[in-house]
C-alpha cells in the first residue's frame, strides 16, 4: 500500500526515537514492514522535512540532538549565552531561530557559542524550556 504522508512521518519518527536506523535503506526496510512502501527519494524528502540529523548514533530528531548538545545558558540581560560542544552552535541556532520564538530577536552562532538576542525579560524562561536546559 502507498502510505500517505502523514503516516510515513509518524512511522519514521517512530523508528527514530527508538534509535533503530542509521540508513535510509534501513528506514525502507522498516517501512516495508509496515506496508507502507515508498521510494529512497521520498524518504530522503521526509528526513528533510521531519528536521532529520544522522549522527554516529543513527537519525535523530534536531529537537532531541539540541537538548544533548547544551551544555550551559548564560543570562546576560538583554543576551543569552548558550554554549555547546565545538561545531554544532548552528544546528542549535537553526532550532532557536525555526521555533520563532516572540521574545526573541535572533541568533549568531560561531562554532560553540550561540548569542540569542531577547526582547524581553521573561523570554529567558522560553528560551531554557526550547532547550530543555534545566540549570
Amino acid at each position: 500500500m502507498t502510505a500517505t504522508k502523514a503516516e510515513r512521518h509518524s512511522a519514521i519518527l517512530a523508528l527514530v526515537n527508538r534509535g533503530s536506523v542509521h540508513t535510509q535503506q534501513e528506514i525502507a526496510t522498516a517501512l516495508a514492514r509496515r506496508g507502507l512502501r515508498t521510494t529512497q527519494a521520498t524518504i530522503s524528502r521526509d528526513i528533510q522535512e521531519l528536521g532529520l540529523v544522522r549522527s554516529g548514533a543513527g537519525y535523530r530528531s534536531s529537537a532531541a540532538l539540541v537538548r544533548e548538545l547544551v551544555l550551559s545558558v548564560e543570562l546576560v540581560e538583554p543576551v543569552a549565552v548558550i554554549k555547546t560542544p565545538p561545531g554544532t552552535a548552528n544546528l542549535v541556532a537553526r532550532r532557536i531561530d525555526e521555533a520563532a520564538l516572540p521574545g526573541v530577536a535572533g541568533t549568531v552562532a560561531g562554532d560553540d557559542t550561540i548569542i540569542a538576542v531577547l526582547r524581553k525579560r521573561g523570554a529567558a524562561r522560553q528560551l531554557k524550556e526550547l532547550l530543555a536546559y534545566a540549570g
